[in-house]
């Protein structure tokens, strides 16, 4: 059995499975939300992202190049991930956030580093944008200078 069927059967199960807890919880309404609210309805789309991991066809002649481990790009996205936590504070939501979208894109999901570089500039400064200004949410600045009100 191919891995992503393994791995969708097993994401099944998981979101079955928080599904039923939240629903234990009261899952309530879109005007009046239990507490299993969000839980019943992000394990829905986990479910369904399941089923179509597990329906989806075998790519024809995929073959991974051998000499690029699995488990390197793993180390290197898990590594990422640690130094994202360390150098968030010192170094600021925007900036350390467009080093990680860097990292995983050009390394870990191996694309050119032209798209990989625009693609994490921009979606560091959209999610900055989103969190800041939509949500108010308070990020740490760091040592890029941003205007004032940001």
């Amino acid at each position: 059995m191919p891995v992503d069927r393994v791995l969708g059967l097993g994401a099944a199960c998981l979101a079955a499975l928080v599904m039923v807890t939240a629903w234990g919880y009261g899952v309530g309404s879109f005007v009046a939300p239990g507490a299993g609210f969000w839980p019943f309805y992000i394990a829905l789309a986990m479910l369904g992202l399941a089923v179509g991991l597990i329906g989806r066809p075998a790519p024809a002649g995929a073959s991974q190049d051998p000499s690029v481990s699995r488990w390197r790009r793993f180390a290197i996205a898990l590594a990422s991930l640690a130094l994202y936590v360390l150098a968030l504070e010192p170094l600021g939501y925007l900036l350390t956030t467009a080093l990680l979208m860097l990292v995983q894109l050009r390394w870990v999901e191996d694309r050119p580093w032209r798209g990989s570089l625009v693609t994490a500039v921009a979606s560091a400064a959209v999610s900055l944008l989103v969190f800041r200004t939509l949500l108010k949410t308070p990020l740490p600045l760091g040592v890029v200078p941003l205007p004032k009100g940001w």
